[in-house]
């Protein structure tokens, strides 16, 4: 799964939702991340501490770039209580 959402409860993580399975491209996942996080994320509770992380597979032949975390979303992500982590899989496309 690309995108997992997680709940950390305790010392425990638990998953609550997946998002984006069909896609391993950073920028694609980075877009779907930002629309749940702007549109569906209503339900996340920040007495709780949250991770996202999203899973990729690197650009072939790509030397850099990539998507931009704007302060909107970093602002989102602290309201919400929400770290990012991203997770690079050199075998998946």
């Amino acid at each position: 799964m690309s995108i997992s959402i997680s709940k950390i409860e305790g010392d425990k993580r638990h998953s609550i939702l997946k998002l984006g399975s069909d896609s391993w491209a950073l920028p694609e996942l980075f877009k779907i991340f930002e629309n749940w996080l702007m549109n569906e994320s209503g339900d996340i509770d920040p007495q709780f501490e949250w991770i996202v992380d999203i899973g990729f597979s690197p650009r072939e032949g790509a030397s850099g770039g990539g998507p931009i975390i704007s302060k909107t979303i970093m602002k989102k992500c602290i309201e919400k209580n929400i770290s990012i982590y991203l997770s690079e899989y050199a075998d998946q496309k």
